[in-house]
């Protein structure tokens, strides 16, 4: 049986701008049923609740996530380009809100 491949870093996604062509298209899911991930940051799997999905017309994605990083009571939110050697999903949620 194959060893699995060893797990990248998440690498931080940059916010749009204009200069960059159309902005994305962006999913969001209430927050009683969003999807959750498992990320790698920091070395450690972390399970981050999704807030949004953004698709960018060159065919990049990047997930926006609820994370604690540094502390266990505080959630930040962060933005992640999608990986699937950094970013797992962990569960499903309901289908995102209508656009």
């Amino acid at each position: 049986m194959p060893t699995p491949p060893e797990p990248h870093e998440a690498v931080e996604a940059p916010p749009w701008a204009p200069g960059e062509g159309p902005p994305p298209t962006v999913q969001t899911w209430p927050r009683t049923s969003r999807p959750t991930l498992r990320i790698r940051i920091r070395g450690q799997w972390r399970r981050c609740p999704v807030i949004a999905v953004h698709r960018y017309q060159d065919g990049r994605t990047a997930v926006q996530v609820d994370v604690h990083l540094d502390s266990d009571t505080s959630y930040q939110a962060r933005t992640y380009q999608w990986n699937p050697d950094a970013i797992r999903i962990a569960a499903a949620g309901d289908p995102p809100l209508a656009p």
